[in-house]
């Protein structure tokens, strides 16, 4: 069986990493409670895949995927105050 491959390591050989993280939060892309689920998901999945990543030292890195939760879960919260 293939070993799936690591989500963080593959966007980061394709120097895409912190352009995927700053989209999952970006105004553009939290527009509803719907855009956040789909946003936290992925984070999920990145952070995930972080912690058997080539990077799971890098607490620049850890840094950014806990405060991209934090973000997308604000917007959550707002969505659902205001509807």
């Amino acid at each position: 069986m293939m070993e799936k491959e690591n989500l963080i390591d593959k966007l980061h050989e394709a120097d895409m990493l912190y352009f995927v993280l700053g989209s999952l939060i970006s105004a553009e892309s939290l527009v509803d409670i719907d855009a956040c689920h789909k946003a936290l998901n992925c984070l999920e999945d990145l952070k995930r895949d972080f912690e058997t990543s080539k990077l799971m030292d890098d607490p620049k890195l850890r840094s950014y995927l806990d405060n991209a939760e934090s973000i997308i879960k604000r917007d959550m919260e707002h969505f659902k105050e205001t509807h």
